[in-house]
């Protein structure tokens, strides 16, 4: 049977009418005017004056039927637009029956539809693919063929066809029954189809060009001015034949085409009080879909995203910008460059430096920034410059010591540190100055009888005291003893140096003032009744410990007893002296301040189970080691303890040394390791050191530290760990010096 006569034999069947399949791409241009309401109707079984009023979320049908001269002309019709928009873009046409059939020229794909080649114009080179849908024949005696022949077609009743799936608008197009013309059935489908069902197979013709690819759509591409054109056109008008209807949807608003009524609201609004707009505008919002509060959002939220630093005076910017710490400053920085400059300004990391402790700038030649050709601040590269060396402190690797051997198997008992010299005295009767770049011994003092208990450094100048009952003077460069000073009976035990004067503390319960430029006593200070054990000398004052349980305030140019501090009822083995308090350490397990002035006990610091064995004191914050293996930080003003470092972390033993600043405690104990806390909240940061013979006889006996070394005097009372000197170096690499 014959294409034609099936379509004869079943007009008057609605449902076997001939019809064009357009299969139309999601996301595409005609999608789009789908979407925007431009193309509604749904044609079965609808009457045609009804055609435009029908829902557009129903399947996307337009029928339109053709008997007289009244009705539309299938020419002009939406089919003729989109089939010449389709002429154009390369149409191709496959044989639903046959899989293998093979692409058509744009006039054949025209003839298909029974439309003149001539009525096809030129589009945007998309291309489309055209199918001869097989004819749908409603006779009994041809079931079998008509199964056989519409698994080669699209047919929309099948389980396989959805058409609010596949975005499909079919249109059911009817000859001129007065000329006696037979309907014809052709299916276009555009070639990316977004239907998730298998698709009729199909021969794509290549894209002649990128800009064919980039611009694939199987619609015409629409200016905003020919949007009330093209409506028009889809949707026909009475002259044509089309019926009109008053309901059918109009084009998006806007600025040029805004709704009727919207003028006369937006007067009203104006016109109104202020408290009247607010509740209009809650009102608006309440009525509003998500999307439209989205929209609201947009375009309300960039009014208040201003960058104020920039539009402030440059003295206001820089006031407001003090207020952030350090750390928000630096991202502040990253923003933008005008926010670069102003939070770069030197005056301003100045304060910030001074917040955190930095006095002074270090004599640095800071480099110009080569990508915007300006300098530096100083102050906030040294900000970034401690900051990298506090990290190297607490989280940063640590760096393999150094080791200086050269003390054999004898205890070290006093160590010094400046510059780049570190001077360590032991009980073999020696000192030895060392190198802190190389880690080599450069000099070995050579003068005592006795062991070395006590030393203090200045420049190039290094005082010993010793059991020979001596102190010598040397020559840190050359090695040489300029000064061998004698007056005491019995072991220097302690001194201070200040200035060019150091007073010594004995056994003898004397302390003598030396002037080690002319190398003799200035004066003696007598008063004590059992071995002097700890001295401070600020230059003005004396201050003494003693094993009597007596501390002294004393004036050393008239060699008289200013106070007497009793209280303590054991031994005194600690002092620290600011000029204005005297802190005294003792056995009884008590802390006592003191005030200078008047000798007054100003409090008592309770908390330790045994001997204050080392002190720091800086700023009124006081930090205390014991031989109970805690340590304390404490404010000497109120009198409070601030923290205790212990915990699980906690030494294991006596505490022999400690030092602090503004950040950090260093502690060492007779366990063999140096720990690391912080000073503000008394949590442990991490071991420095820990010896491998700790806890088996490996002591850490000294330590001193700088801003970006420590200095570790080790060794044993056993033989377990040998004695030498550890040097850790915590400074930034060189590169970033």
């Amino acid at each position: 049977m014959s294409t034609n006569d099936a379509a004869a034999e079943s007009s008057s069947t609605r449902d076997n009418e001939p019809y064009f399949l357009l299969e139309i791409e999601e996301g595409s241009r005609l999608d789009s005017c789908l979407k925007k309401d431009v193309i509604v109707a749904d044609g079965d079984n609808v009457p045609q004056e009804d055609l435009l009023e029908n829902d557009p979320e129903i399947e996307l049908e337009v029928e339109v039927e053709a008997g007289n001269s009244n009705e539309l002309d299938p020419g002009p019709s939406l089919l003729s637009k989109i089939i010449r928009d389709c002429q154009q873009d390369n149409i191709e046409e496959c044989d639903s029956n046959h899989p293998e059939s093979s692409s058509i020229g744009p006039e054949d794909a025209a003839n298909t539809g029974d439309i003149q080649a001539d009525q096809v114009d030129s589009a945007d080179g998309e291309v489309w693919t055209m199918h001869r849908a097989q004819d749908v024949v409603s006779s009994e005696a041809d079931d079998e063929d008509d199964d056989d022949e519409e698994e080669g077609g699209v047919d929309s009743s099948s389980d396989d066809f959805d058409p609010e799936e596949s975005v499909e608008a079919r249109l059911r197009v009817y000859g001129d029954r007065a000329s006696g013309s037979s309907p014809q059935e052709t299916d276009l489908s555009p070639i990316a189809s977004c239907s998730s069902q298998p698709s009729p197979p199909r021969h794509k013709r290549k894209l002649e060009s990128q800009g064919d690819i980039q611009n694939r759509y199987p619609c015409k591409k629409i200016n905003p001015d020919d949007k009330t054109a093209f409506h028009t056109s889809l949707l026909g008008n009475e002259e044509d034949g089309c019926p009109s209807s008053s309901k059918s949807h109009t084009l998006v608003p806007t600025k040029d085409s805004t709704p009727p009524d919207m003028k006369e609201w937006l007067q009203k609004f104006e016109h109104w009080r202020n408290a009247d707009r607010l509740m209009a505008i809650d009102r608006l919002i309440e009525s509003c879909e998500p999307i439209q509060v989205r929209h609201m959002l947009e375009v309300i939220e960039p009014q208040f995203q201003r960058d104020f630093i920039s539009l402030l005076p440059k003295e206001l910017a820089l006031y407001v910008l003090s207020f952030l710490e350090p750390k928000d400053l630096l991202r502040a920085a990253q923003t933008c460059r005008n926010w670069r400059f102003l939070a770069d300004d030197n005056l301003l990391w100045k304060e910030k430096c001074r917040t955190e402790g930095i006095k002074q700038l270090p004599d640095r030649t800071y480099q110009r920034r080569k990508n915007i050709g300006i300098n530096i601040s100083p102050w906030k590269a040294e900000y970034m410059r401690q900051h990298a060396i506090e990290m190297n402190w607490r989280t940063k690797p640590i760096r393999t010591p150094k080791e200086l051997k050269g003390h054999d198997d004898h205890v070290i008992t006093c160590l010094q540190f400046s510059g780049n010299r570190i001077v360590s005295g032991s009980d073999d009767n020696t000192l030895k100055v060392w190198s802190l770049t190389t880690g080599r011994c450069v000099r070995t003092l050579v003068g005592h009888t006795g062991g070395v208990w006590s030393s203090q450094m200045s420049g190039n100048t290094i005082i010993s005291g010793s059991t020979d009952r001596t102190l010598k003077v040397w020559d840190a460069d050359s090695g040489a003893c300029i000064h061998t000073l004698c007056g005491h009976t019995s072991t220097v035990r302690c001194m201070h140096l200040h200035g060019k004067k150091v007073v010594s503390g004995s056994r003898d319960a004397t302390l003598r003032v030396w002037d080690i430029e002319a190398g003799h006593c200035l004066h003696i200070l007598v008063g004590h009744l059992a071995a002097v054990r700890c001295v401070q000398y600020d230059g003005r004052l004396v201050v003494s410990g003693a094993y009597d349980h007596m501390v002294k305030v004393w004036d050393p140019e008239t060699e008289e007893c200013l106070y007497t501090l009793e209280g303590h009822t054991n031994r005194v083995y600690s002092l620290q002296f600011d000029g204005v308090h005297v802190v005294s350490g003792s056995l009884d397990t008590s802390i006592r301040v003191w005030e200078v002035e008047t000798g007054a006990c100003r409090h008592t610091l309770m908390g330790h189970q045994s001997l204050t064995s080392g002190m720091e004191l800086r700023n009124n914050i006081l930090v205390s080691g014991n031989a109970d293996s805690t340590v304390k930080v404490w404010d000497i003003v109120s009198g409070q303890c601030l923290q205790t470092l212990s915990g699980p972390n906690k030494h294991q033993s006596a505490v022999t040394c400690l030092q602090f600043n503004s950040r950090f405690v260093i502690t060492s104990s007779d366990d063999g390791t140096v720990k690391l806390w912080d000073v503000k909240t008394g949590e442990f940061v991490r071991n420095l050191v820990a010896l491998e013979s700790g806890g088996a006889g490996g002591v850490v006996w000294r330590i001193r530290a700088s801003e970006t070394k420590l200095v570790c005097a080790v060794g044993s009372r056993n033989g377990t760990e040998e004695t030498k000197v550890l040097v850790l170096d915590f400074d930034v690499d060189s590169s970033r010096s």
